[in-house]
């Protein structure tokens, strides 16, 4: 979270959204890896708890330099950028925490987690953009103060969290239990019982700067190999890539509602908190529907995969025809609407994450999968906000172009997505993929 920041024009409006998006993906980039290596020998916790107080820090740092200067210039932004560079920011917190989550959740529930996880940060959006409506025009620095306090209350929350998540234990096998084949046999686990030969000494544990140095290596690693895994992982990763270019597109809207509805921006806020309360209760009502309506008929049919397939298809069409909607200026009434349709179809990125899950190869480890998907989601992030934004500008340039031309450029994004859910649906049926037969109780 950073400092509210007021800006006079759409262009300076942009400029900024695009350099604050190009902050946060750069920034999971270069530390995602680390944080990845990090997590086995400090836990979920740690990292956790080090990387919201780095946040806490951004914002006071913000607000400090903002009271002193009455200024936000680039160079304090690039300032403030090392205090991401040590926490991670969002997408960090999230890849760390998913694959913890990924790792404890039964199979058949760990869609469900997903969904209810971005149910309630959404939920919490509408709250933050509520409050951000009454307190932007005169009480800017205790929305502030208030963003900080809550910060920290999330770190006090994390140190609930068990000390042993994510710690890497030796003793156990290092193959994750739901991608162990099923013809292995249990015996050949380690037995509490069995000796162990005492001139066999523990490896030295290495010094912090040399864990550090070997987590920049690794993470260096996996952003040169980022697209090369293979199938159905790859075409995963690949869709993943398109959405999060997509919907980056929601940089553009507060700024495109503003000109093409002529509201304050204090109102378009209201606007988007009923787009973060819509994507909530859609997430909320994910987990009820599968189990009510969707498990009992896609048992012999593919599973939890082929259900999370079909949640991801629909909400690509909701995606495409609500996007359509939204280019064109045919007053308030449609455009609520067609924001309402389109913000239904939230739930792509947690159904295809946790296809791809399911479906990793032999060999292929979770934490590895989600440090692909966190940084194909930064790659992403950070070009689609900065295309979106450049092409936004140009149009409002323009005494020609439409308005709406970046967001029907948008639905093709999300077509060519449709087609691509439809060959994973192809690949499935022809190999028969189903949680059960990866392992998934």
């Amino acid at each position: 979270m950073g400092l509210i920041r007021f800006c006079n024009s759409c262009h300076r409006q942009l400029q900024h959204s695009a350099l604050s998006d190009a902050d946060l993906s750069t920034t999971a980039l270069l530390v995602l890896g680390i944080y990845k290596e990090l997590l086995p020998q400090f836990g979920l916790r740690r990292l956790v708890i080090l990387s919201i107080c780095c946040t806490a820090l951004e914002v006071l740092y913000s607000i400090f330099f903002f009271w002193l200067h009455e200024s936000w210039t680039t160079q304090v932004v690039l300032l403030a950028f090392l205090f991401d560079l040590i926490g991670g920011g969002d997408l960090v917190r999230q890849a760390i925490v998913l694959t913890c989550i990924a790792k404890i959740s039964p199979a058949e529930k760990l869609t469900n987690a997903y969904n209810y996880i971005s149910a309630s940060y959404y939920l919490g959006g509408v709250f933050g953009s509520a409050i951000g409506s009454l307190l932007l025009s005169n009480h800017v620095y205790i929305l502030n103060g208030l963003g900080i306090s809550f910060i920290l209350l999330t770190a006090c929350i994390a140190t609930f969290i068990p000390s042993h998540y994510g710690i890497e234990d030796p003793a156990e096998d290092t193959m994750q239990p739901f991608l162990r084949s099923s013809y292995e046999d249990d015996s050949t686990t380690t037995s509490p019982m069995r000796t162990v030969d005492p001139s066999l000494t523990p490896p030295k544990q290495p010094s912090l700067s040399q864990l550090v140095l070997r987590s920049c290596r690794a993470s260096y690693t996996s952003l040169l190999t980022l697209f090369s895994a293979p199938n159905p992982t790859f075409t995963v990763i690949i869709l993943l890539f398109i959405n999060v270019l997509a919907i980056r597109i929601e940089v553009i809207l507060p700024q495109y509602t503003s000109l093409a509805l002529s509201w304050p921006l204090a109102t378009v806020n209201r606007v988007l908190a009923l787009k973060s309360l819509i994507s909530a209760a859609s997430l909320f009502a994910i987990p009820t529907l599968r189990e009510t309506f969707l498990e009992p008929r896609y048992t012999s049919r593919g599973g939890a995969s082929a259900i999370d397939l079909l949640i991801t298809q629909a909400s690509l069409v909701a995606n495409t025809v609500g996007i359509i909607g939204l280019g064109f200026s045919a007053g308030v009434p449609f455009f609520i609407l067609a924001m309402c349709v389109y913000t239904s179809g939230t739930g792509v990125l947690d159904s295809l994450t946790s296809y791809g899950t399911y479906t990793l190869p032999a060999g292929e480890s979770v934490a590895e999968f989600y440090v692909r998907t966190g940084m194909t989601a930064s790659v992403a992030a950070l070009l689609g906000g900065l295309f979106w934004s450049a092409a936004f500008s140009y149009v409002v340039r323009s005494d020609w172009i439409p308005l709406g031309t970046p967001f029907w450029l948008c639905a093709s994004l999300f077509v060519v997505n449709c087609v691509g859910v439809a060959a994973l649906k192809r690949e499935a049926g022809g190999l028969g993929v189903d949680c059960g037969s990866l392992g998934f109780s």
